[in-house]
């Protein structure tokens, strides 16, 4: 048994192909196809179904291809801690982010640092809490940016910034009149939410208190994206809540309301499980990222904010 016939199973694995994973590999499929049937052999069992498009994995192959990832992994981990040591900042980084940070945080410090650590391959991949935590679990990610607390012993997670909650309005909306808003003033039935499985919607539906039933109300509508709950706003369809950092491109300002104190903020963090050692790295990318927040977000909670908890925190 050797590393490169468990990086071969894992490359057919994560394509579902015995082609696809040879060019990944980059040798060719004969190659790939007989040094796989060799570990078959040694082990004395089929890892693939081969009669099933894209390929499977049989139930045995499962375990054999999470023990292997596991294996891979380890020895990628051996080169990176050296790396760490000698202060060398290189190799592949996988990390999780959620779909309300994605396109509001990246862009603050994502070039930045490709330019400052340039031997270094970062791969972000959009992810609700839920899939992240479980990815980072089975080590197809290294480290995520979620929202916390999240409620995993294993998980350990380290503070980035407090993010306070802003509402926005249509144009003519009454709340307008108002210099701030209050939890008790936004109806749960008035509200454009983002769909289910995004914290960010729990905590919304957290805020508005406001029980009433609205009258003449003949639209409801959820999505997958913040952007879409805005331009539904811009078209005159009652408000919606947004973090600090994507209320940062709205261009009629004035019909942006924070809350009235103590602001409701959400805790941005860096998360990864017991596996990643990779400390200077991590040090690294905190830094790259608090460093460059725009004014208003800060590692510190201010007094006269108040944490929401985050509602999906606790994960299974």
């Amino acid at each position: 048994m050797t590393l490169t016939q468990l990086e071969y199973i894992l490359a057919v694995a994560d394509t579902g192909s015995f082609s696809h994973a040879a060019r990944q590999c980059h040798v060719t499929q004969p190659t790939l196809s007989m040094q796989i049937q060799k570990l078959e052999e040694e082990l004395g069992i089929v890892i693939f179904d081969r009669t099933k498009q894209p390929i499977k994995a049989t139930s045995v192959g499962e375990e054999v291809l999470a023990q292997a990832r596991l294996v891979v992994r380890g020895a990628q981990h051996l080169k990176e801690v050296v790396d760490d040591a000698k202060g060398s900042l290189k190799g592949e980084l996988r990390i999780g982010i959620i779909p309300t940070l994605a396109p509001y945080l990246l862009p603050l410090f994502l070039k930045k640092m490709k330019q400052v650590y340039s031997h270094l391959h970062l791969t972000f991949e959009e992810l609700q809490t839920e899939v992240m935590v479980e990815k980072i679990r089975s080590h197809s990610l290294d480290l995520g940016i979620a929202v916390t607390p999240v409620d995993d012993l294993n998980i350990a997670s380290h503070v980035l910034f407090y993010e306070p909650f802003v509402a926005y309005f249509s144009k003519g909306h009454p709340l307008l009149a108002r210099k701030t808003v209050d939890e008790k003033d936004l109806s749960a039935e008035d509200v454009l939410l983002l769909n289910e499985g995004h914290c960010f919607r729990e905590q919304s539906l957290s805020l508005c208190r406001n029980k009433k039933h609205v009258l003449g109300k003949a639209f409801s509508f959820e999505s997958g994206s913040l952007e879409t709950l805005k331009k539904l706003v811009d078209q005159g369809e009652s408000f919606t809540l947004l973090p600090y950092l994507a209320a940062l491109d709205v261009q009629d300002r004035k019909r942006l309301r924070a809350f009235s104190e103590p602001v409701p903020t959400r805790e941005v963090s860096l998360i990864h499980g017991p596996h990643f050692q990779r400390k200077a790295l991590l040090h690294a990318l905190i830094e790259n990222i608090t460093t460059n927040l725009p004014q208003g977000l800060s590692p510190v909670r201010a007094r006269n904010q108040i944490k929401v908890d985050n509602p999906l925190g606790h994960i299974k």
